[in-house]
């Protein structure tokens, strides 16, 4: 988890990203500057960068484009054996976190790279390079270990558990650790965890020189699919396509009540479909849409976390929704494109229901828009700017088609290059090209660590047997039933995910629930999915929460206020999960086409409606306690996959509308009573 020191470690950091934004944004707007509070610090070890000029600076970027170089390459024209590919792409990985990220946070003012991080970026890149150049010599051993070959792949394992510790964090690489410690000495272990162990050797080849340790599937879909589209993200990025989608967001809910919250939804959601990074989308997006909400008169723990909560969703949004939707489709053996339609549902019920609460407490504060005057015209915004979008559409066309995703995302990503000189102000020239392909590093440099220590999990599960145990267990502790067994694996994944990036925890909760859940006759793309979401809202969760720290750090707000409200708003992303496990109809894609599909998505969209009444207590007037109490029940009703259960949920819900109706006619006229008494 993260630590206090590492809360705090981001005050300077942050003013300094967001300064020019704010600037330009808030003086169009006539909005008070940010500055974030003291009280709560946005945490994220993102931030724990060493900044260069000069010479280091320039190396820095040579490595960062020749890895964008090498990624395009292997994209489009490469041939290399997968174990060759990823070594390189490790390799490069691994040189860019021991340049940037120093020992320790606090040493993050550095301005020269150590003398010991200099000796392990070549003892990385010889790690890797030994596995290029002598792959074959390797391959005709047949797994007959040399001193050599097990030195090297000591070096690997050692480099890439302290590369994982600076980047993504002491839990990963401790959960890491012990995977290790247990292969070795697993005859050490009590009960059903016991096995025989083996020998270091053994560990190191099949860690090391194989397509079955760290450079696995999850490797692999870091270099040949994760990469591409953070990269394209970060060329939008730096094209304004950020500042587009903001300014169409504002241009199409700006003016009406609580436009400003409803703007930041939608922004969240579209900018999210380009970074796949929730605590990206919130200081890309938050920075500008937070001192909105509360120039209009959203308090600022709900502004904070309405930002919070709809970046977050940005990793569940199609088409990018973040690293584990790329492991999921290679898990399961299918398209990319089916796995993004499997989640258009809940993504858009996870928004809808946002949307619903924001009005909701923008009707209950009486909280208007803003005028007309300050908002960008929408016809114009796109009339300018509309070709920013293109590569999106570029990348869903190409998956309709039957591409690959890599072979999308390569694709989209020359087309950012393309588009960008249409206008002046977009143009990708070389400086800004150098600028996005360090920022697409920077970006990827967390989920390509993460994904090379899961295999470290993953091999240690394969090798031990360990995977089939815990996965009887988890049926054994569930009493053979589907539903404490979700409940368990729900709890599992937030607590994991408070100290784990959503991709590892993804993995590691997918290895032992999801055998458990198919057990139960539970379809496949409802399991992997259901475990793929609880690791998401981990970020909104406290006790750790990095999206709430950050929505909270932006809109000076008390962070267990701000965590609270978040977790009102993601309500339903706690719920749906259970509700695609049980009625499986709500994955678009996976049954044929019906009309009682349509049916039920329109029940589930009034269901989270009605929820949102619920949590918020306000429908068209303060609701009583046992009317709050009753939306509560008819939500559940309208999401039910029975259908009769919704129209009843519908008929109860009218009439708490009429009761709330009268009651308020009656106030008016006791009112207007009193006034003529008067």
């Amino acid at each position: 988890m993260v630590g206090n020191k590492e809360k705090k470690e981001i005050k300077a950091q942050i003013k300094t990203e967001t300064e020019e934004t704010n600037n330009v944004a808030m003086e169009a707007l006539n909005v008070e500057r940010i500055e974030v509070g003291d009280l709560e610090k946005i945490a994220s070890l993102r931030d724990a960068k060493r900044k260069f000029n000069g010479l280091l600076n320039r190396i820095l970027q040579f490595v960062c484009v020749s890895m964008v170089l090498y990624q395009l390459y292997i994209a489009s024209f490469g041939d290399l054996l997968a174990i060759m590919a990823r070594a390189i792409h490790l390799g490069f990985g691994m040189t860019a976190v021991f340049m940037m990220y120093p020992v320790s946070a606090k040493l993050a003012k550095q301005v020269k790279i150590p003398i010991y991080d200099w000796l392990f970026v070549i003892l990385s890149l010889a790690a890797n390079g030994y596995l290029v150049i002598f792959n074959e010599d390797l391959a005709i051993r047949a797994g007959t270990m040399t001193t050599t070959d097990l030195v090297m792949g000591i070096i690997l394992i050692v480099l890439l558990l302290e590369s994982a510790r600076r980047v993504v964090g002491k839990v990963l690489t401790s959960i890491a650790l012990f995977f290790i410690i247990y292969v070795l000495f697993g005859n050490y272990f009590p009960g059903p965890m016991a096995y025989r162990g083996a020998s270091l050797e053994s560990m190191v080849r099949y860690m090391y020189t194989t397509t079955e340790g760290v450079y696995g599937t999850i490797l692999g879909v870091s270099c040949n699919f994760i990469f591409l589209f953070i990269l394209m993200g970060s060329l939008m990025t730096v094209m304004g396509t950020g500042e587009f989608l903001m300014d169409i967001s504002l241009a199409v809910f700006g003016k009406y009540k609580g436009g400003p919250a409803k703007a930041a939804i939608l922004a969240s959601a579209l900018f999210g479909m380009i970074s796949g990074s929730t605590v990206a989308n919130i200081v890309t997006v938050g920075t500008f849409t937070i001192p909105l909400m509360k120039k209009v008169g959203y308090k600022p723990h709900f502004a904070g976390s309405i930002e919070a909560t709809a970046s977050c969703g940005g990793q569940i949004m199609p088409p990018v929704m973040g690293a584990a939707a790329f492991i999921i489709a290679e898990n399961l053996g299918v398209s990319y494109l089916k796995v993004c339609a499997a989640a258009a549902l809940p993504a858009i019920l996870y928004f809808t229901s946002i949307y619903f609460a924001v009005h909701q407490e923008a009707v209950r504060e009486n909280i208007s828009g803003l005028p007309k005057e300050q908002l960008p015209k929408a016809g114009h915004v796109l009339k300018t700017r509309g070709y920013l979008i293109l590569p999106l559409f570029i990348i869903v066309g190409m998956l309709l088609g039957g591409f690959s995703p890599a072979m999308s995302g390569f694709t989209a990503t020359l087309s950012c290059v393309a588009l960008s000189f249409i206008r002046r102000e977009s143009w990708l020239t070389p400086k800004r090209l150098v600028q996005s392909s360090v920022n697409a590093v920077i970006n990827a440099l967390e989920v390509l660590i993460a994904c090379a220590t899961v295999g470290f999990i993953v091999s240690a599960f394969t090798m031990t047997g360990l995977g089939v145990k815990l996965a009887t267990l988890v049926v054994t502790i569930g009493g053979g039933y589907l539903l404490p067994t979700l409940i368990m694996t729900g709890i599992c994944c937030i607590i994991l995910g408070m100290g784990v990036p959503t991709t590892a925890n993804y993995v590691m909760m997918s290895m032992i629930t999801v055998p458990a859940v198919l057990q139960m006759g539970v379809p496949a793309m409802a399991a992997h999915l259901f475990c793929f979401y609880y690791g998401i809202i981990s970020d909104l969760t406290p006790p750790v929460a990095l999206g709430v720290l950050a929505g909270a750090g932006i809109a000076q707000a008390n962070f267990w206020k701000t965590g609270l409200n978040a977790m009102k708003l993601a309500c339903p992303t706690y719920i749906v999960p259970f509700f695609i496990v049980y009625n499986p109809i709500l994955l678009v894609g996976q049954q044929p086409f019906t009309l009682k599909l349509l049916l039920i998505v329109a029940f589930c969209v009034f269901g989270v409606l009605v929820l949102s009444c619920a949590l918020y207590r306000y429908i068209i007037d303060y609701n009583k306690f046992y009317e709050t109490i009753l939306c509560y029940f008819i939500a559940f009703m309208c999401i039910h996959p029975n259908i009769l259960y919704s129209f009843i949920g519908i008929g109860l819900f009218v009439l708490v509308i009429i009761a709330q109706r009268d009651r308020i006619k009656k106030s008016q006229l006791l009112t207007c009573d009193n006034l003529q008494g008067k």
